[in-house]
C-alpha cells in the first residue's frame, strides 16, 4: 500500500512494524483493508482529486457519497468477472486431464464442457448479482447485455457441434435441446433485466455518516478538504445590499428543489459566470431571499429555471413556480424545466435509483394538476417510491446540464437549430408557459435534461 504523502510502497508487515505509518516518511495511514477499511488511501485521494476536477470544483458530502459507492461498486464488478473467467479455467484444465487419464470418463467435446462451465458460473453469478445485497444500476446493464451475447454465442456453438461434429444419438440430441434452450433463456433474461432497469433500487454499502467520519479522521492527518461545502445552513439575518445593485435585475434565475443543489451552484460561481440569480424552492440563501425576489420580479423578460430531482417533490417544483404567491403567480412569465424527470430516468443507463417509504407517501401527495402533466409510468413510478437525486451525479456533470440548458434556450431564442446529435429539433410552448425543448420517439414534448445529457 502506497503513502499518500511521499508515494512509497508499504507492504503489511511494514505498516505494523511502523506503527501504522508509513517505513519512508513516518505518515499516517487513515485508511487500511487489512485493518478493516474498504479502500486505501490513495484510493480516497484520487476520490476527492477525480470529483473536484483536481481541486478546480467544489461538491457537496452527498456527491462524495455516491461517488465513492460507484467507484467500489466498478471494482466489486471487475473481482466478479475475474472469478468466472478463473473457475472457468480451472474447469477446463480439470475436464482435459480427465479425459487424459481416462478415455471413458468424459465422452464430451471439451469445448463443449468449457461452455456449461462458463454457463453455471454466470447463473451463479446472476443468483448474486440480483440479490438485494448487490444492485448496481451500470453494472446490471452490463452484465445483462452480456448475458444477451452469451446467450446467442451458446446458440451458435451448439448448432455448429450438433449438425457438424457430434454423431447423432440420444445423448448428443438431449445436450443439443439442452443448449438450444439454455441460450434461448439467456437472452430472455438479459432482455428482461434491460427492460425493468428502472423499477430495480441500488441500496447504498455504507451510510453517508461515514463518509463524515472518513472525512474528520483524513482531515485530522492530511489537512483540510477544501473544496467540499458544509451542510447548508440557515441564514435568517437579513443582508443589506447597496440601494444602486437593487435598482438592478437578473436576465434569468435557476430554482432548485434542494438548498444543497443551489448551495452548489453558488459555491461554484455559476451565478456570476450565467449572470443568473440562484435560489432553492425554499427559500435559500435566507438571508438575501427577499430582496433577489424584488429585483427579479423588476424584468419582466425574466428567464426562469427549474433544476430538481426525479422526485415527488422535484416534480411538483414548476407548478409551485407558477402559482406561489412567494413566487411568480400572476406573472406571465416563461419557465424553462432542466429536469430531471422519471421519463428521462426510463432509458438511462448509469443513474442510482432510490426507492423508500417516505417517498411512497410523497408520491401519493402528488397535486393534481401535476399528474396531468406526466405520463402513467411516470406516476406509477413515483408513487412506487422511486426517485433519483441530483446529488447523485458529479460536479461537472451538473454544471454542465444546466450550462447546455442556458445556451439551448438562447439558440431557441435567437431561431438556431441545429442537426447534431445532442441539439434541439423543437421549441414549444405550452399554455401554462412552460416550455419544454426537443420531441422523444412518441412525439412527447420533454426537458432540456434528456437522457442523452448525463450519458
Amino acid at each position: 500500500m502506497k503513502c499518500v504523502k511521499c508515494n512509497t510502497d508499504n507492504n503489511l508487515k511494514e505498516r505494523k512494524k511502523a506503527g501504522g505509518r508509513c517505513k519512508n516518511c513516518n505518515h499516517p495511514f487513515v485508511f487500511d483493508p487489512k485493518a478493516g477499511s474498504k479502500f486505501t488511501d490513495i484510493f480516497f485521494n484520487n476520490s476527492i482529486q477525480t470529483i473536484s476536477s483536481e481541486n478546480t470544483l467544489f461538491f457537496t458530502p452527498k456527491q462524495l457519497w455516491y461517488f465513492l459507492e460507484k467507484r467500489l461498486a466498478r471494482n466489486t464488478l471487475g473481482l466478479f468477472i475475474y472469478y468466472v473467467v478463473l473457475l472457468s479455467f480451472i474447469g477446463l484444465i480439470s475436464l482435459i486431464i480427465l479425459r487424459a487419464i481416462s478415455a471413458s470418463a468424459i465422452k464430451i467435446n471439451p469445448l463443449l464442457w468449457l461452455v456449461i462451465l462458463i454457463c453455471a458460473n454466470i447463473l451463479a453469478g446472476i443468483w448474486k448479482r440480483y440479490s438485494p445485497k448487490i444492485r448496481i444500476s451500470f453494472a446490471r446493464i452490463n452484465f445483462a447485455r452480456s448475458i444477451q451475447i452469451l446467450g446467442g454465442l451458446i446458440l451458435v456453438a451448439v448448432l455448429v457441434w450438433f449438425f457438424k461434429f457430434s454423431t447423432v444419438t440420444n445423448t448428443a440430441f438431449f445436450l443439443f435441446l439442452l443448449g438450444i434452450g439454455l441460450g434461448i433463456f439467456l437472452i430472455c433474461f438479459g432482455t428482461r433485466q434491460l427492460t425493468i432497469q428502472h423499477k430495480i433500487p441500488q441500496p447504498f454499502k455504507f451510510k453517508q455518516s461515514d463518509i463524515t467520519q472518513w472525512l474528520r479522521r483524513w482531515q485530522e492527518i492530511n489537512g483540510e478538504v477544501t473544496n467540499i461545502l458544509p451542510p447548508s445552513r440557515e441564514m435568517n439575518e437579513p443582508m443589506q445590499i447597496n440601494s444602486e445593485v437593487t435598482a438592478y435585475s437578473f436576465d434569468r434565475v435557476i430554482v432548485c428543489d434542494t438548498a444543497e443543489i443551489a448551495q452548489f451552484l453558488i459555491a461554484n460561481n455559476f451565478h456570476f459566470e450565467h449572470n443568473c440569480a440562484v435560489l432553492s424552492i425554499d427559500g435559500y440563501p435566507q438571508n438575501i431571499f427577499s430582496t433577489v425576489m424584488q429585483m427579479l420580479k423588476q424584468n419582466p423578460d425574466l428567464k426562469i429555471y427549474a433544476f430538481h430531482s426525479a422526485t415527488p417533490r422535484g416534480v411538483t417544483t414548476i407548478n409551485e413556480l407558477r402559482n406561489s404567491p412567494n413566487w411568480f403567480s400572476g406573472n406571465n412569465l416563461i419557465i424553462y424545466d432542466l429536469g430531471l424527470l422519471p421519463r428521462h430516468v426510463f432509458p438511462s443507463k448509469n443513474m442510482w435509483i432510490l426507492k423508500s417509504d417516505e417517498s411512497v407517501e410523497q408520491g401519493r401527495q402528488i397535486p393534481s394538476e401535476v399528474k396531468q402533466t406526466l405520463s402513467k409510468d411516470e406516476l406509477e413510478w413515483l408513487e412506487s417510491g422511486f426517485y433519483v437525486e441530483l446529488e447523485s451525479f458529479s460536479p461537472g456533470k451538473l454544471l454542465q446540464v444546466v450550462s447546455q440548458g442556458i445556451a439551448k434556450t438562447q439558440a431557441v431564442a435567437n431561431g438556431y437549430t441545429s442537426t447534431s446529435e445532442n441539439s434541439l429539433d423543437s421549441g414549444d410552448s405550452s399554455d401554462d408557459g412552460i416550455i419544454f425543448i426537443g420531441v422523444d420517439d412518441d412525439n412527447r414534448n420533454v426537458g432540456f435534461f434528456a437522457s442523452d445529457s448525463f450519458g
